[in-house]
């Protein structure tokens, strides 16, 4: 009797322990989760089937989602089930569903979930794990922008960020940014053209920054490259792919405006003034018109804009306008000069510069031989002179007259007509070649 009652214990310790309250047990499954797999930042359905394998009723059945990294219960985590028949299993089970939310940070894997249940005001019995699949449907890797903060000029360094944003929602590792300057007039300063940043969560943006210099003959345009993009997804799977970019050569037009010369030097003149505008940058200046603006300090009598037309690099133009400086003014005057032209890329630029005029009281501007100067001096001896020949000339005719053989009366009106000065050229070619 003894050895039996031990066989019947043994048995009985073998058999394997599970959820039973006296003939009630109860059996808790995963069916399925939607979708599957789930991605990170996603929702996802789980549905849970409820049995009872035991000979015998439950009444008050509660069933309760447990939270755990990464997902989180949207709805009540406490769900009142019911009763469960004896033998409920299968098709007649109870199904109960819960919307859970996944983190966005969450990795790909699977993770565990736990739910737990109760029977009336009995203790809380925990079931699981079930296994719930996270996974990204795609990694994406893409380019948000190009930018270069200070521009890229030929022979002058500049930067380049090339700005990345992982739209997947999972992490990306061992993120490789190259830019192609293979065929392009741009290398590298500094370092090299590939940056590494590492790993890139899902939703989060990354700058890769390079130090690049254009040729100093590098022409101005824009010019098109790849950059080539590598990283290796949470699966451990590497991806690779080509972007096309267009990275700007530009030179801003430089130049400069000065008074070239001028012959307007003192308040109330009337006279030129002569601009000169000079291209001191590598860039072309197109297509330069130059107009001098109205102020109360000068009038402009001359049309007010000239066509300068073309400026290549390190050369240069005139542009002249006739004004009349007002007599109030009694120091230099800015000129009000408004140039308009276009880059070499055919954006049309406007600048107003303002150029001085010095003007100088009249006795400084004959001390200083601008006015009154060697010109009217010139001048002078050539009336000084013109006049000394004209009276050799009457002297000599009236010498002549005095000793030509006409009568006394027509030597009186010839020597009279002689002194108007046009007289002695009349003489010289009427009277004096009779004789």
């Amino acid at each position: 009797m003894k050895i039996l009652i031990l066989l019947v214990a043994a048995v009985l310790l073998a058999l394997p322990v599970s959820a039973e309250i006296e003939s009630h047990l109860v059996i808790v499954n995963l069916v399925n989760q939607n979708p599957d797999p789930v991605e990170p930042g996603d929702n996802v359905d789980l549905r849970f089937k409820l049995e009872n394998e035991g000979t015998a009723g439950i009444d008050g059945l509660h069933v309760e989602f447990l939270d755990k990294y990464p997902f989180s219960i949207n709805e009540v985590a406490l769900k009142d089930v019911g009763s469960l028949d004896a033998k409920q299993v299968g098709t007649d089970a109870i199904a109960v569903k819960y919307t859970v939310s996944v983190a966005g940070s969450a990795e790909e894997g699977d993770y565990d979930i736990y739910l737990r249940y109760r029977l009336g005001e009995e203790g809380w019995t925990t079931v699981g794990p079930f296994k719930v699949s996270v996974k990204s449907v795609e990694s994406i890797l893409s380019i948000v922008s190009v930018e270069t903060p200070r521009g890229l000029s030929s022979g002058n360094e500049g930067e380049l960020n090339v700005v990345l944003r992982n739209f997947g929602k999972s992490r990306l590792n061992d993120v490789r940014v190259i830019v192609d300057l293979s065929n392009i007039p741009l290398a590298p300063v500094g370092g090299s053209n590939e940056k590494v940043i590492g790993s890139m969560p899902p939703g989060e943006s990354a700058t890769a920054r390079f130090r690049l210099v254009p040729g100093a003959d590098a022409v101005e345009a824009y010019y098109k490259t790849n950059v080539i993009l590598s990283y290796v997804d949470d699966s451990s799977k590497s991806h690779s792919r080509d972007s096309i970019i267009g990275l700007q050569v530009y030179n801003e037009p430089e130049f400069n405006l000065g008074l070239k010369e001028t012959t307007v030097y003192t308040s109330g003149a009337i006279g030129d003034v002569v601009l000169s505008i000079s291209n001191t940058g590598p860039g072309e200046i197109r297509f330069m018109t130059t107009e001098l603006l109205d102020s109360d300090d000068y009038d402009v009598l001359s049309s007010p804009s000239v066509y300068v037309g073309n400026l290549e690099a390190d050369d240069f133009e005139t542009a002249n306008f006739d004004v009349s400086v007002s007599k109030e003014v009694s120091g230099p005057v800015d000129l009000r000069v408004r140039l308009t032209y276009k880059d070499s890329l055919n954006r049309e630029i406007v600048v107003n510069e303002a150029v001085k005029l010095p003007i100088y009281s009249s006795s400084d501007a004959k001390r200083f031989g601008l006015t009154g100067g060697n010109g009217n001096f010139a001048f002078f001896f050539l009336q000084a002179g013109f006049v000394v020949i004209l009276l050799a000339f009457v002297l000599f005719m009236l010498i002549d007259s005095s000793k030509n053989d006409l009568p006394q009366y027509k030597k009186v009106i010839w020597m009279v007509v002689i002194l108007t000065g046009i007289g002695a050229v009349l003489y010289y070619f009427i009277a004096r070649r009779k004789n």
